[in-house]
């Protein structure tokens, strides 16, 4: 069972929290250095084909997901906002809207990160076509395999 917290309390917005024994700067690296966003994302479901950051604000992102089956897709977006503690980026699913904001924030304390993401949607109707998806489920086991990452790099 993943320890992550997915809850939706707003009517536009996923808000997932997860925190990792390990301390921000870590975090961050793992999700801003495209070889080792490759090694956690995707969980079980999927493999990271592509994944290409440019961490900077107005930089863009993509990441390409291959699944079993040889289909693939992708998200893609454009960071707005980074600093030690909070980023903040768009995301689309296969280059078309609808989009959605997303805001990440990583709080350190006694060396443990505690990881929030909000993800903002334009409906709820969107929010929930998203997760009716499944991406719950697999957010929760692409952060898993971030806390084996993080284990290793400490």
């Amino acid at each position: 069972m993943s320890k992550l917290q997915v809850t939706t309390d707003i009517a536009e917005e996923i808000r997932f929290v997860r925190q990792f024994d390990a301390p921000r700067r870590l975090v961050l690296r793992a999700m801003s250095e495209p070889a080792l966003v490759k090694r956690w994302q995707g969980g079980t479901r999927a493999e990271v084909a592509v994944c290409e950051i440019d961490f900077r604000v107005g930089g863009a992102w993509k990441t390409v997901y291959r699944l079993p089956d040889g289909n693939e897709f992708f998200f893609s977006g454009v960071y707005k906002e980074i600093s030690d503690e909070r980023v903040v980026n768009t995301e689309l699913f296969n280059g078309e809207p609808p989009g959605a904001e997303v805001i990440t924030t990583l709080v350190e304390q006694n060396g443990k990160t505690t990881l929030t993401c909000i993800m903002r949607f334009e409906s709820e109707d969107v929010r929930d076509m998203v997760l009716a998806t499944g991406m719950g489920e697999g957010a929760g086991e692409s952060y898993d395999e971030l806390e084996t990452l993080l284990a290793s790099l400490m």
